[in-house]
């Protein structure tokens, strides 16, 4: 009863939070405070009930646990925009930093079946720039910005058919939420087929469902695989921004699937490796070049989007188990670039340019029931810079920038 009376708690606090992470394009590098010590690394190497977010199977090893965890996200973001000879720098930190909480539990029914829950951030975009911007907005005196959140409830089970496998599915339930401001060039019917519905309409909501199957399997004490997969998740749209996004305001959850390898050289320590890849390419609000506003209008079908393209990740992580108290872990992120040269006036809105990201962590254990683990996570300065022709005379070069720092802490029960 105690541990179901927290885990509503905490249910509750998921539905009311928001977040904002943008690593590997807008998704978080990692899901829960131990795997981001380690670059994200999780999918053969579970260590809190987190890890559900990255492998579903993973909950076949965690028996009955409980953590809860707030991150503490701080994005820069900037971008330089050249236009007749003159280039201006603008600032897109309107709002500085954000507070990500997660929760999860896990509870073995018996030796093969075990169940749980997560919530938690996917990832997100936001950026609110302190000075007009006149690519976007000439008409007021209102600031360009967009906020993306997204929020995932993910009920799991897993089955260990025998003692070293694991197979899993995560059920998902995904609520988006999305505004924007200061975009009133484009609110018109030369750039919209919905020139109302293009910024400036406040919150608007998204939901969807979807699911991830998991395997993962312990060969040796030394070694242990993992595989996942999860496909697109359709989304309904933003009815308040259909003249905005590609489809009617259609913004799916890109498909991804990975792999993971762990690695224990002594019993002590666990070097890891994780790769996804995130199919952004494949979703059209996300992926269709800017040029379609020269063939069609923002909203419809072939609306212009982000250009984003697929991107491939790789995480590495290594967590050493320095006495009965205390473990250390470190990790690295990296991934290809999903913004394109061609792609980066659009992308001032979301600058999601970082591809390396390194990160330290440490849990210290309270006898044989208690955790407390913290990370801190830096990820590295990059830049893209590109030409823009919108027509009407309307030309020029766009440089993004961003960098992040985030720092968070968990709290771990095994009950």
């Amino acid at each position: 009863m105690k541990v179901a009376k927290i885990a509503s708690a905490m249910l509750l606090g998921g539905l009311i939070s928001t977040g904002a992470h943008a690593t590997n394009g807008y998704f978080a590098s990692g899901y829960g405070i131990q795997s981001q010590g380690m670059g994200g690394v999780s999918i053969a190497f579970p260590q809190d009930s987190l890890a559900a977010a990255s492998n579903p199977a993973s909950i076949g090893f965690l028996g009955d646990r409980l953590d809860v965890g707030v991150t503490y996200f701080q994005p820069n973001r900037s971008a330089t925009i050249t236009a007749g000879g003159v280039s201006t720098n603008y600032d897109g930190n309107g709002t500085k930093s954000f507070w990500i909480p997660e929760f999860g539990i896990t509870k073995a029914i018996n030796k093969q079946f075990s169940v749980g829950l997560n919530v938690f951030g996917n990832g997100g975009m936001n950026t609110q720039y302190t000075t007009v911007i006149p690519q976007f907005n000439q008409l007021t005196n209102q600031t360009p910005g967009v906020n993306l959140e997204q929020m995932f409830i993910a009920p799991t089970a897993s089955w260990r058919p025998i003692e070293s496998q694991s197979l899993g599915v995560t059920l998902i339930y995904v609520n988006q939420t999305f505004s924007a401001t200061g975009l009133n060039n484009f609110a018109n019917s030369s750039y919209s087929a919905s020139p109302s519905n293009v910024s400036n309409n406040g919150n608007s909501n998204s939901t969807g469902f979807g699911y991830q199957l998991g395997w993962l399997g312990k060969f040796t004490d030394y070694l242990s695989v993992g595989v996942r997969y999860q496909p697109k998740i359709s989304m309904s749209s933003f009815g308040s921004y259909s003249g905005l996004f590609a489809g009617g305001g259609s913004f799916d959850i890109p498909e991804t699937y990975g792999a993971g390898l762990a690695f224990n050289p002594t019993k002590d320590i666990t070097l890891a490796a994780d790769y996804q890849n995130i199919k952004y390419g494949n979703v059209p609000s996300i992926a269709n070049p800017i040029s379609n506003m020269g063939t069609s209008t923002l909203g419809s079908a072939n609306g212009a989007g982000f250009g984003w393209q697929n991107i491939n990740v790789y995480k590495l992580g290594a967590n050493w188990r320095i006495n009965p108290s205390w473990a250390a872990r470190v990790g690295y992120n990296f991934n290809n670039q999903p913004i394109p040269s061609s792609q980066t006036l659009f992308n001032v809105l979301a600058p999601g340019v970082i591809t390396q990201q390194a990160s330290i962590g440490a849990t210290y254990y309270i006898g044989k029931e208690y955790e407390i683990s913290g990370f801190y996570a830096r990820g590295f300065s990059q830049s893209v810079t590109g030409s823009y022709n919108m027509g009407g005379g309307n030309s020029g070069t766009s440089k993004i920038s961003m960098y992040q720092d985030s720092v968070g802490l968990a709290f771990g029960w095994k009950y």
